[in-house]
């Protein structure tokens, strides 16, 4: 259970996209299309806050969703420290099948 480690990779390459290619994409626009490549493209069952490691280490960020499926994304400044909850859903998840069906996407 990599936590995020699927959509770390499909964030990296948006952002290489992005860069590479200077679409002047947002980092909210690139976490949107990292799940939706990973969504339609693999078998992960990853969720749209998986995304947010776009933002890297060190930051906090907001994720505020409403019955339409949008999602809006802010950071935040943090006075204090963060307490983190991890939980594992009980849920098998093979990382290594769900890269090679992205890796295959791109051939």
């Amino acid at each position: 259970k990599g936590l995020s480690s699927s959509a770390a990779v499909c964030v990296l390459i948006a952002r290489c996209f992005n860069e590479l290619y200077s679409l002047g994409m947002t980092t909210t626009d690139e976490m949107a299309l990292a799940y939706r490549g990973e969504s339609a493209r693999t078998p992960s069952a990853c969720g749209a806050m998986d995304q947010a490691c776009a933002f890297g280490g060190g930051r906090a960020v907001v994720l505020t969703f409403d019955k339409g499926g949008s999602m809006d994304v802010r950071e935040v400044e943090c006075a204090g420290d963060i307490c983190v909850l991890v939980g594992d859903l009980g849920r098998a998840k093979d990382t290594v099948t769900i890269l090679a069906s992205l890796q295959s996407a791109f051939k």
